[in-house]
């Protein structure tokens, strides 16, 4: 007997059209008039303190793109299941036949993950539904046992692919790819950053795990708000520049600095010169970006310690958050251990911090 292949079709939203021209607008923007991102304000802090202190410091790091894993570490294959041409004519008198003959179109072949996870959500009601109106309709039920049996088993089946179907949308996305792993250059200099919109959408997309509310367009909504922004992404490489470039800042200034002579407490030119620098490239700019860093780890990591735990979620993905988490704890310290040398420095020449 023939088997129907099932596909369906991915209808565009207005609203997701217009918020993709939006997202492409403002990139283009960022890229022409963006302010220093961090690596650049890095590299002029390590070029101020080496011309100020006359030495050679030692070459920063090279900065290393953020690895977000390969799509074949992160591809799920749910088990699925197959209607053969009698299931399908059966089930006509339910909703489910309208959604199975859905997927039957060519352009279901090339359906985007978030489309795919709202159509096994509806899937899946359709199927409680049918079996509800053929165990309560009383009519013909002996000659309808053998499909409540087979209808019964699809439920089992796609109750357990919903969750693989989940996260296929939150790690494959166009849109998850983006947000996790290609940052926005400058994106943390900004003064007007939504770290609580963009945490509400990631928290969003947590909840839909459970089938919340999948009923609508807001799932679309929230993945364009994620790939406008690319916050986590941006975060992650700030941290990851900072971790690694200023130890090598810090070691220097833990030589050099002692060495500099502050008669009876009182500074002398160079060593102005350097609290100027340090406040100035520091604090005024590298320090914003550390507390956004912080506001933002903070306010996600229950999230990510969440999909860390998750079982469902692909190894390699949950790898790459364990990552980015310790890559926290060592941007942490490089930042602990940096203001450290400049407050023995400030204490021992009495000197405070601002200009």
């Amino acid at each position: 007997m023939p088997t129907v292949v099932t596909h369906y079709s991915r209808t565009t939203l207005p609203l997701s059209c217009v918020l993709r021209v939006l997202c492409l607008c403002l990139l283009l923007w960022l890229s022409g008039c963006s302010p220093q991102n961090t690596a650049e304000q890095l590299d002029d802090y390590h070029a101020r303190l080496s011309r100020t202190l006359d030495t050679t410091m030692p070459a920063l790091p090279s900065r290393a793109p953020l690895s977000y894993p390969a799509r074949n570490d992160l591809l799920l294959q749910p088990e699925g299941i197959e209607i053969d041409l009698t299931d399908l004519y059966n089930i006509q008198t339910c909703e489910l036949g309208s959604l199975v003959a859905e997927r039957n179109t060519a352009l279901g072949k090339v359906q985007a993950y978030s489309v795919r996870l709202r159509y096994e959500y509806q899937l899946i009601e359709a199927l409680e539904q049918c079996i509800a109106f053929y165990q309560q309709s009383g009519e013909d039920l002996e000659n309808r046992e053998g499909q409540l049996t087979t209808m019964q088993e699809w439920l089992k089946v796609k109750s357990a692919d919903y969750a693989l179907h989940w996260s296929n949308m939150l790690t494959l996305s166009d849109e998850t790819k983006q947000a996790f792993g290609r940052p926005l250059p400058g994106l943390l200099n900004g003064h007007d950053l939504d770290i609580t919109g963009q945490v509400a959408s990631l928290k969003q997309l947590n909840q839909y795990g459970d089938g919340n509310a999948l009923q609508d367009a807001r799932l679309e909504t929230h993945l364009q708000q994620l790939a406008l922004l690319r916050l986590p992404a941006s975060v992650w490489f700030a941290a990851q520049q900072l971790a690694n470039g200023l130890p090598v800042i810090t070691q220097q200034l833990d030589t050099l600095l002692p060495a500099l002579t502050c008669g009876q407490g009182r500074p002398d030119d160079t060593a102005t010169i350097l609290r100027n620098v340090f406040y100035l490239s520091f604090i005024e700019k590298i320090q914003p970006i550390g507390s956004r860093i912080n506001a933002f780890h903070y306010a996600f990591e229950p999230i990510s310690l969440s999909w860390q735990q998750s079982p469902v979620l692909p190894p390699a993905f949950k790898m790459f958050l364990a990552e980015q988490s310790q890559q926290f704890a060592e941007y942490q310290m490089a930042m602990k251990n940096h203001v450290t040398v400049w407050q023995t420095f400030l204490a021992r020449c009495n000197m405070s911090p601002g200009t």
